[in-house]
């Protein structure tokens, strides 16, 4: 059966003059309730996501917040500040660090003053909020890594020395989007949110994912990352540069044509509308609500991705897998790790029936009849022993 994880990112129509700022705004949530929020732009686009959020009454809600500019931070202050919503943590980049690097080595730039003036408005004060709040504050760096229900994802890569550009103001805010984390999710989707560093530095740690989005809002592209990456489909939210306004072509002139040549679909969320994407165990399917457009991806190499070796063992048990190669291909990578439970729950009955009854515990399996015809009678009676001693163990 196994975990759906849902991913939603709001759209938006294109904005009829200049200057309008959407910034960068997803949500991931599972069945169980659990929602990770992924930057949460700013106004109009914050408070329509935080409408949203508030409708749909997630039980636990983690906040990630990339980098220290407005058009990702002042959307987060507006759902903490919410009295509707309760926010458990809030993940961000260090600012500690961030001030270090800003007082010492590029003291000296030009656009220090700005540097140090976002640094106060966004990062601090996000975290002096959730202080006040009393909201957990979890620090991003390279290999972090975030778990909130069945969503799970590793920080790849974060700089702490990300500069790069002529030194004149306007480079200031560069400085702050090369900050933001690399990640990547169990289910391969990729993202570097605005940093365009990230893909540079993290070139040798990247393999082929399912879905990317397109760094800086679509502005920005690094083809020998993506051309390792290779995504079956990618997106990008609207960004006042990338040539939605006026007869500029902007940044996607050139950023969209290198994603497609990796053989990649190319979604945004002011031609399709919201996108909703949902992660199952062996496929994303991906919607606009705006064409009624609808595609099916395969996890490939992340198929099976909710599931623990030890879980996926459990099926080999139950003959759900194959035999051979069969066997083999279905689990890829995973086979070594999954062969070394198997071995063992051949030698240890107590040991596969305690680990039946963790899947089951987990409800991988369904109920009733259900649940008796995935594990068999050959197993049933006695691993309903084990999940009721595991369950008054639970409850006290």
């Amino acid at each position: 059966m196994g975990r759906t994880v849902s991913l939603y990112i709001p759209g938006f129509e294109i904005p009829k003059t200049a200057g309008v700022k959407y910034g960068d705004y997803a949500v991931f949530y599972d069945e169980a309730g659990n929602a990770l929020v992924l930057d949460a732009g700013q106004r109009p686009a914050s408070a329509v996501l935080r409408d949203w959020i508030k409708k749909q009454h997630f039980k636990r809600i983690w906040v990630v917040g990339t980098h220290p500019h407005t058009d990702h931070i002042n959307g987060i202050k507006d759902i903490i500040n919410d009295p509707d919503i309760w926010v458990e943590k809030v993940w961000m980049t260090e600012y500690a660090a961030l001030k270090t690097y800003t007082n010492s080595k590029y003291r000296s730039k030009p656009w220090y003053g700005r540097v140090c003036d976002m640094y106060n408005r966004c990062a601090k004060g996000l975290y002096d909020l959730c202080q006040r709040n009393g909201i957990q504050v979890g620090w991003l760096a390279t290999g972090t890594q975030i778990r909130i229900g069945d969503i799970h994802c590793k920080v790849l890569w974060q700089s702490k020395n990300s500069y790069r550009g002529p030194d004149t103001d306007q480079y200031a805010g560069m400085f702050i989007n090369n900050f933001s984390p690399v990640f990547l999710f169990d289910f391969g989707y990729f993202t570097a949110g605005d940093n365009e560093l990230g893909c540079d530095a993290a070139r040798n740690v990247c393999k082929p994912v399912v879905i990317a989005q397109i760094p800086h809002h679509g502005n920005y592209v690094d083809k020998k990352a993506f051309a390792k990456l290779r995504p079956k489909a990618a997106w990008y939210n609207y960004g006042e540069r990338n040539g939605t306004i006026g007869k500029d072509k902007g940044f996607t002139s050139w950023t969209v044509p290198v994603v497609q040549a990796t053989g990649a679909d190319i979604w945004n969320n002011f031609k399709d509308g919201s996108i909703l994407m949902h992660f199952t165990d062996d496929m994303v399917v991906v919607c606009g609500d705006r064409n009624d457009r609808t595609k099916y991806y395969s996890l490939g190499e992340y198929k099976n991705w909710s599931r623990s070796d030890q879980e996926l063992a459990v099926e080999v048990m139950l003959r759900k897998h194959g035999n051979g190669d069969a066997r083999k291909n279905a689990l890829g990578t995973r086979w070594a790790n999954v062969q070394s439970y198997v071995m063992v729950f051949v030698n240890d009955r107590d040991a596969l029936l305690e680990a039946m009854a963790d899947y089951i515990i987990r409800d991988l399996c369904g109920s009733g009849e259900k649940r008796r015809a995935f594990i068999g009678e050959e197993y049933y009676t006695d691993v309903q022993k084990f999940v009721t001693r595991k369950m008054r163990e639970k409850n006290g």
